[in-house]
């Protein structure tokens, strides 16, 4: 005689006290709106990089891509025409939590230091970005003391400051990190703004031209600029950059020579120890035999030597690289600043070019060589810096 076994019905969820399920993954709340599955995720995770979701967007909306919302915090991209004949594809979903055991069909896995996320870090390494903004003007545009802050008088007292009328110049800035290889590897991100001219205006040691407020677009810049400008610029920027990467190298050679030899050292202290005591301990045998010896003689030893020391100078062999990763054209607003300087009778107008975009006037010119000056003096009835000054 056979007898059935009843299946039991699962237990029903029990309500808590905040009005969910015990046992469920999704239930009302006791406003009455269904909570979200804890397990599944919406939109950025804690386990994912919340900068590197957004490099991805910022680069797929410099090279004109459709971007859409996808479920699971997912993002549906059409691609454009120069990424479909690269990838071979027009859409494609990227999948950016790293906790996510599988991925939709046809999906890219984009995690930091997956495949897919590798696959958009060498597409955004192949070129450069090139991006236009406008530099915001700082109010005040100038300090009320004019130059009085920047350049010094000997003789002389400066008058009230007349800023003009803001004007908008073009500028461009270089983006490029220059990166050591050997030894301790080690990257530096540097800009390079060059002027209208071609002039290099300055270059700092930032990932972004700093102290500015930037704005997206050109204002006040409606005309396109002509190739051999483009190419002064990028020839004045590359000289920039080859002299900027020869003075780090020679800085470097210091640091990562005194460290190459520090481990040359005691490479040698190690091994001439060895020989040492090997050398002591032939002398005292007696009637050794070649095959007899256990650590081998004086003469393998500094051969040894000699190999892990190149081994250590090659190791240590330094070489730069200088990637370019990024231009900005800027619309940068400058401006006149009007000053004199006065000593008894004698009044000289005194007109300089104010960065207004930081609040920052640039050195006034010299009256007599027109050279930035840091010093102003009274010689012979009239205004110069020190280095025209009569001895």
């Amino acid at each position: 005689m056979t007898t059935a076994t009843k299946r039991r019905a699962p237990p029903r969820a029990r309500p808590g006290a905040n009005g969910q399920a015990v046992n469920g993954r999704t239930h009302a709340q006791g406003n009455g709106k269904p909570a979200l599955e804890p397990l599944a995720p919406h939109g950025e995770t804690a386990a994912e990089s919340p900068d590197w979701r957004r490099f991805v967007g910022r680069w797929l909306e410099a090279h004109q891509c459709k971007v859409e919302a996808a479920p699971r915090g997912d993002w549906e991209v059409e691609l454009s025409p120069a990424l479909q004949k690269r990838w071979r594809r027009q859409r494609v979903r990227l999948v950016f939590d790293p906790a996510r055991p599988t991925v939709p069909r046809g999906a890219w896995f984009t995690a930091p230091g997956s495949a897919g996320g590798r696959r958009i870090l060498e597409a955004a390494l192949a070129e450069p970005l090139f991006t236009r903004r406008t530099a915001l003007a700082r109010v005040p545009g100038a300090p009320a003391d004019g130059f009085t802050g920047g350049c010094r008088v000997r003789g002389l007292t400066w008058g009230p400051a007349r800023l003009g009328p803001v004007r908008y110049e073009r500028r461009v800035a270089f983006h490029a990190v220059i990166t050591r290889w050997g030894g301790l590897p080690w990257q530096e991100q540097w800009v390079v703004l060059v002027g209208a001219g071609g002039e290099v205006l300055e270059r700092v040691q930032a990932a972004q031209v700093p102290e500015v407020r930037p704005r997206e677009g050109l204002y006040q810049m409606p005309e396109e600029l002509e190739p051999e400008v483009r190419e002064r610029w990028l020839l004045s920027a590359r000289a920039t950059l080859e002299a900027l990467t020869e003075e780090r190298e020679r800085e470097w050679a210091v640091s990562v020579g005194r460290l190459r030899d520090d481990e040359l050292d005691r490479l040698g202290s190690f091994f001439s120890a060895r020989i040492e005591e090997e050398e002591e301990r032939m002398r005292r045998r007696a009637g050794h035999d070649e095959h007899e010896l256990e650590h081998g003689d004086a003469t393998s030893l500094k051969l040894e030597w000699e190999r892990r020391a190149a081994e250590v100078r090659q190791r240590w062999a330094m070489r730069t690289e200088v990637r370019l990763w990024g231009i900005e054209e800027w619309s940068w607003p400058v401006a006149d600043l009007d000053q004199e300087l006065r000593s008894g009778a004698m009044r000289v107008k005194i007109r300089g070019a104010v960065d207004v975009a930081r609040g920052r006037p640039e050195l006034p010119p010299c009256p007599n060589c027109s050279r930035p000056a840091e010093m102003l003096v009274r010689a012979r009835g009239t205004v110069c810096c020190a280095a025209c000054a009569p001895a």
